[in-house]
């Protein structure tokens, strides 16, 4: 289901910024996503993409990256996202957010729809993050958090469950 470089725009209402960051990380990923024999025709974007994202703005969200439909991201400034990171639907980042690997390139977790991150999070290595969890600002999360729970701390401990 191809929902176009625009999925993100009703889920960041209000915020101009993130609505820019997230249309051309959809059309970076439109790029990347050519055939090959197709694919040079997008270099020059995706190399605009990687100066202005991230070394402008401060931001490593990654064209490789499977990221769901409304993502919402509140002050993305310092937030990093490994390309084999997979991100569920209607999920919200805040600053200063890692998700990535830990020490293997396919050690990347994988979060499920509607979870909310808060800032400082760090979540890294081969984990799932269930749906509509809840990682508390500052977390540092290398284990499972099963769909619901709460989990803040460092290392993340499941606080609460919904």
């Amino acid at each position: 289901m191809n929902l176009g470089i625009l999925q993100d725009w009703e889920a960041n209402a209000g915020n101009i910024r993130s609505r820019a960051i997230l249309v051309l990380f959809r059309l970076a990923q439109r790029f990347y996503r050519l055939p090959a024999a197709w694919r040079w025709l997008g270099f020059p974007y995706l190399a605009f993409y990687e100066v202005f994202i991230g070394w402008g703005l401060g931001i490593e969200l990654n064209h490789k990256a499977a990221i769901g439909p409304s993502l919402k991201l509140y002050h993305g400034t310092a937030l990093v996202i490994h390309g084999g990171s997979v991100i569920g639907a209607h999920c919200t980042l805040r600053h200063c957010t890692t998700i990535g690997m830990k020490n293997l390139p396919d050690e990347t977790p994988v979060i499920g729809d509607h979870v909310d991150i808060g800032c400082n999070s760090v979540i890294i290595g081969k984990i799932h993050v269930g749906d509509r969890a809840v990682i508390g600002a500052g977390s540092v999360v290398v284990k499972d958090v099963p769909a619901g729970a709460v989990a803040a701390g460092n290392p993340a401990r499941v606080i609460r469950m919904a």
